[in-house]
């Protein structure tokens, strides 16, 4: 079988993404699509299809949500813990100049949006002092092969297509790049890791792809690599096995939306100017139309008519409400941007079981990339020290799981005081109540924020003593004055 052999259930899965993409891409992804998202028209040819379906709007609620979903998990820069030599590498993980905080909001974008994506821990084939390590992400849709066995209670990755795009200099003129496109082979062979690249080339007046180039083989120390450095991140866990994206319902009722879009505009284009019709007239001889305007005037026969036809009924109300109704489905769905502003009566506590549900879900992505991400820094270590296996070496990366941080209302803070002062609540949970609710400092613990009120409060006073009671006859004593 040829390289580009893709796998079944990748085969299966590309219809979703392709909605997903189109959409994320936005209107002219699903405008140049034509015909597959909405159908022609019967009885226009391809000019009037393609108007047709140029006056519809597109509501982009898929990137809208994507965007703001994983916004709210990268609120916070990730919180990473390696060793400290070798925290340089944040700064630019992919020696393009992209930090870590950037390459990692890019992967849980594509996570988000594709439930898949993966990173190639890669290194320079010439080894050298200054050489290191270096990140490769690839799309949902290249990844189109793998393999993997069962060894040791977890499955081990031996076979890894990727396809790539590159860009080269035209041989011909260096002012022209053109666009190649490769496969990069990750195969375990002997138990030695080896990458080979394929390009097509023409055989005897056929198109077939050929290794291009001699194999390459990674090393660590001057020693091959013993497993394929590559990273599989997932909606639910970063694991080979393909995950469902999590928004194809949101993908697929907004391409609904927009075909009730298209329809509601053309409709409106058909219906909205009344149109002036005439019965009877003395029309010009030479079989021109009759001028209209405020200052011309129509000579109609005996019995003669004329008028403006005008819409009316309630088909385009019906496409309208469709289309609402569609926007609360996406907002359902996982748009809780796209909802209106809830009340702003509305307690911290509502507003956290209103999102309870969608927080888990949230979470669990949240948790997947977490642990692809650790896995990833974990080779880049490995690669860099003495440790025996990526899973021994220090790294960790930790996201924001604080997806309902509401501020909380002057009433509820009030009542949460009284409750101290009243040895009802302590002072940690009043304070904790206070950061998660958005009124507190962050970084300010309990703790500290005791001796922040303890530093700003001035000492009291001491009340002056009352004056002393003189006798008769001791120094001081004033008589009392008769009135």
């Amino acid at each position: 079988m040829p390289v580009d052999t893709e796998r079944s259930d990748v085969t299966a899965m590309r219809p979703k993404w392709s909605r997903l993409r189109d959409c994320f891409s936005g209107r002219d992804a699903v405008l140049n699509a034509g015909s597959k998202y909405v159908p022609d028209l019967k009885g226009l040819d391809i000019a009037g299809n393609t108007a047709y379906r140029q006056r519809g709007n597109f509501y982009n609620a898929v990137k809208r949500t994507v965007q703001g979903l994983t916004g709210v998990i990268f609120q916070k820069a990730p919180e990473v813990k390696m060793p400290e030599p070798l925290k340089s590498f944040l700064d630019d993980v992919t020696s393009t100049n992209v930090t870590f905080e950037m390459f990692s909001f890019d992967a849980g974008q594509e996570a988000m949006l594709m439930g898949r994506m993966g990173v190639l821990i890669d290194m320079a084939a010439i080894e050298a002092p200054t050489n290191r390590p270096y990140l490769c992400s690839y799309l949902a849709e290249s990844i189109i092969n793998w393999r993997t066995v069962p060894y040791g209670g977890e499955d081990i990755l031996t076979l890894l297509i990727l396809r790539e795009v590159t860009d080269e200099t035209d041989e011909k003129d260096s002012f022209v790049n053109k666009r190649i496109e490769q496969y990069r082979e990750c195969r375990m062979l002997g138990g030695i890791y080896s990458q080979q690249l394929w390009r097509e080339s023409d055989i005897r007046g056929r198109k077939e792809w050929v290794p291009y180039g001699a194999p390459i083989i990674p090393t660590r120390r001057g020693d091959p690599l013993t497993f394929i450095p590559f990273v599989f991140i997932g909606s639910q866990h970063a694991t080979t096995e393909l995950d469902e994206p999590p928004l194809t319902d949101l993908a697929d009722t907004c391409l609904a939306h927009w075909r009730n879009s298209v329809d509601h505009e053309y409709g409106l284009h058909l219906t909205a100017l009344p149109t002036p019709w005439v019965s009877g007239a003395k029309g010009p001889q030479d079989g021109s139309p009759l001028p209209i305007g405020p200052s011309k005037v129509w000579e109609l026969e005996l019995q003669g008519q004329a008028g403006m036809l005008e819409f009316t009924g309630a088909g385009l109300k019906a496409l309208a409400e469709a289309m609402a109704e569609k926007k609360k489905q996406m907002a359902v769905i996982g748009a809780r941007m796209l909802e209106d502003v809830p009340n702003v009566d509305e307690t911290a506590t509502a507003v956290r079981l209103r999102r309870s549900g969608e927080n888990a879900s949230l979470r669990t992505v949240a948790n997947a990339m977490e642990q692809a991400f650790t896995m990833i820094l974990q080779t880049v270590v490995w690669w860099q020290t003495s440790v025996d296996h990526p899973r021994d070496a220090i790294a960790e990366v930790g996201l924001n799981k604080e997806y309902a941080n509401v501020r909380i209302t002057a009433p509820e803070v009030q009542a949460a005081l009284q409750a101290v002062k009243e040895g009802k609540m302590s002072f940690e949970t009043w304070w904790n109540l206070l950061t998660t609710g958005g009124w507190g400092r962050e970084g300010i613990d309990a703790e500290a924020e005791k001796k922040e009120i303890d530093k700003d409060t001035p000492e009291p006073v001491p009340a002056p003593l009352p004056a002393p009671v003189l006798k008769p006859g001791e120094p001081g004593y004033v008589p009392p004055v008769a009135a």
